[in-house]
């Protein structure tokens, strides 16, 4: 049981970053992502949830650990709720309400406090759990100020947040909405994230955050490439591989066609096999353009070392796209070994349980190839609600 429900959250997982990830491609997708922009996921909706979860976490102050996490998912249910209430759009537990979301804001954006400093390290450098914050905040009694709102305490877990505002405590309804206060607090954290360890320098998301850009609908826009600074470079190569991505899932569904159709004689359409061309016409340009098989080693330098497998996959549909090859066919061993991580999902090879896998295969509700995102929609919208209304 622990392993099937493994697999499905795997599952689940995948389908959440919004990729289908036969082959491996997700690393890619997660490696660039966590380097431009640290913290985010793709579960993430709006900015003011990075000062929510903080503040229904201080509202527990004093409550034993047990009754605190109690106390916190009434409070994420009436959060929804109040939320709701406003008509805001990207409402965790909008459509689950009034029962607790599976992945509530403490849980989605927990991470994201710690990368964003906003959550305080233990003395290992290390995120405590939520479990540890709320032992740590039984053990505080919140002091008031004038208004009864509470103080943070310097043992808070937290750094020093902005107050709530007012109504916070009451049921009425609330909105997205940043005030300058919590704009102000929120662009000095994201304006001081770093990229991940080797690297020492500033992330791409804090420069965006520290120049309050008005996001582009691209993240490859020139606005954006101006202000990469050490990631310009690893930008044009995400490009390069998000492009190849779209490409490398293209092959993949021809090749199940294909498969379907010749070795296991049953009737296939031939719509990822006819789509192929298009995708080569459309990415085979950008894929190329700062890599190819012998300079990979490049990628690794921005992401770390590709898993071998995944590794031998790009070398050898780069020089396929290099090459200006269509047919597919030549590749199936790569792609077959990179799949091989599935196990029995496994749809390539030529055994029982594949051809079982590819007889429920519908080639109509297997999406076309299409590049990598690296969270850019999610990024974008949070750095939307930094920057806030203009005139």
């Amino acid at each position: 049981m622990p392993k099937a429900l493994a697999r499905a959250r795997a599952q689940l997982n995948e389908k959440g970053q919004g990729i289908r990830d036969e082959v491996g491609f997700l690393h890619l997708h997660q490696q660039y992502a966590d380097r431009f922009f640290p913290g985010t996921s793709v579960l993430h909706t709006r900015l003011r949830y990075a000062l929510f979860v903080p503040w229904q976490f201080l509202d527990q102050s004093g409550k034993s650990s047990s009754s605190a996490q109690d106390a916190m998912k009434r409070a994420e249910i009436g959060l929804a709720k109040r939320l709701k209430n406003s008509g805001e759009h990207g409402v965790i537990g909008g459509l689950t309400w009034p029962r607790l979301a599976d992945q509530p804001p403490s849980s989605t954006y927990w991470s994201a406090l710690g990368a964003w400093g906003i959550l305080r390290r233990d003395g290992r450098n290390r995120v405590p759990n939520r479990g540890t914050v709320h032992t740590r905040l039984s053990a505080l009694r919140p002091t008031l100020d004038d208004e009864h709102r509470p103080l943070i305490d310097v043992e808070a877990p937290f750094v020093g947040l902005p107050h709530p505002p007012k109504n916070w405590s009451a049921d009425a309804p609330l909105s997205f909405n940043l005030r300058d206060v919590e704009r102000e607090f929120l662009r000095d954290r994201l304006s001081k994230i770093p990229a991940p360890e080797p690297f020492k320098h500033m992330s791409l998301f804090s420069q965006l955050a520290l120049h309050e850009i008005d996001p582009p609908s691209s993240l490859w826009h020139k606005t954006i490439i101006q202000l990469a600074g050490p990631d310009a470079a690893p930008l044009r190569r995400a490009r390069a591989m998000a492009a190849l991505a779209a490409i490398g899932r293209g092959v993949y569904a021809a090749l199940v066609e294909d498969r379907r159709e010749h070795l296991d004689r049953r009737e296939t359409p031939r719509l990822h096999r006819a789509q192929l061309e298009r995708l080569l016409k459309d990415h085979g340009p950008r894929a190329t353009s700062e890599l190819n098989s012998a300079n990979l080693h490049l990628v690794e330098d921005d992401i770390g070392l590709l898993p071998p497998r995944l590794r031998t996959l790009l070398a050898e549909t780069l020089d396929w796209v290099h090459e200006g090859a269509t047919d597919p066919s030549v590749l199936v061993d790569a792609y077959e070994a990179a799949e091989g991580r599935k196990g029995l999902r496994s749809r390539l090879p030529d055994t029982a349980s594949a051809r079982a896998r590819r007889a429920e295969w519908e080639s109509s509700d297997h999406p076309v190839g299409y590049p990598l995102h690296y969270r850019w929609g999610t990024v974008s919208g949070l750095l939307s609600d930094l920057r806030g209304p203009r005139p």
